[in-house]
């Protein structure tokens, strides 16, 4: 784990994991302005790591793990945050907030139950749902106030990351970090899903 740890991308990473006890210091004391700047510095530190990972070809199962790890730890304590200094995004889009927690809560319970682990699913949607949420919880703690156009773009690639992950969970028998999206896995031979729809008339 050591020798992983001094690889630069996990360093990166790194980065990103330590920033978020250091944001819930900021959020307990109501500080918003600095979750703000935790937020840009996680958003560069996400945008880097896979892309250097490639580049110094520093690429690893530890690496994806450990980035999968820190994208949990964040988005959890991020939707802690809002709920603490800005209930208002909440009470003001309730419906959408339920369904997009209800169906983020329950990839995370199904990867626990049946993988023994987060999930690891590094999805093409879960990444522009990433920079979405990031550039939604960055303006509002920074402005102040929450730009609705933000919250839908964020909320929608959210609920449907989360159910992409969660059906890919339900319906493989062990999880591919690098499988990119539900649909291209629907294109092996040897999916569930095309085996059961080869057995209608």
């Amino acid at each position: 784990m050591i020798d992983q740890l001094r690889k630069v991308p996990n360093q990166i990473t790194g980065i990103r994991f330590v920033a978020v006890p250091v944001m819930w210091v900021s959020a307990s004391l109501g500080a918003r302005i600095y979750l703000g700047v935790g937020f840009i510095i996680g958003l560069i530190a996400d945008l880097l790591d896979g892309a250097v990972a490639r580049k110094l070809n520093q690429t690893s199962d530890f690496g994806s793990k450990f980035d999968s790890i820190t994208d949990q730890f964040l988005q959890i304590s991020s939707i802690a945050w809002v709920l603490m200094l800005m209930p208002e995004i909440v009470t003001d889009n309730l419906l959408i907030s339920l369904v997009a927690l209800s169906a983020y809560f329950m990839s995370l319970a199904v990867g626990l139950i049946k993988f023994k682990n987060l999930a690891n699913l590094h999805l093409y949607i879960s990444k522009v749902g990433g920079l979405f949420l990031y550039l939604f919880l960055i303006h509002a703690f920074m402005v102040g106030r929450y730009s609705q156009a933000l919250f839908m773009l964020a909320g929608l690639f959210f609920i449907l990351s989360s159910l992409e992950t969660l059906i890919l969970q339900l319906t493989l028998s062990e999880v591919d970090a690098h499988i990119g999206s539900i649909f291209l896995q629907f294109l092996r031979d040897d999916h569930p899903i095309r085996y059961y729809l080869s057995l209608l008339p």
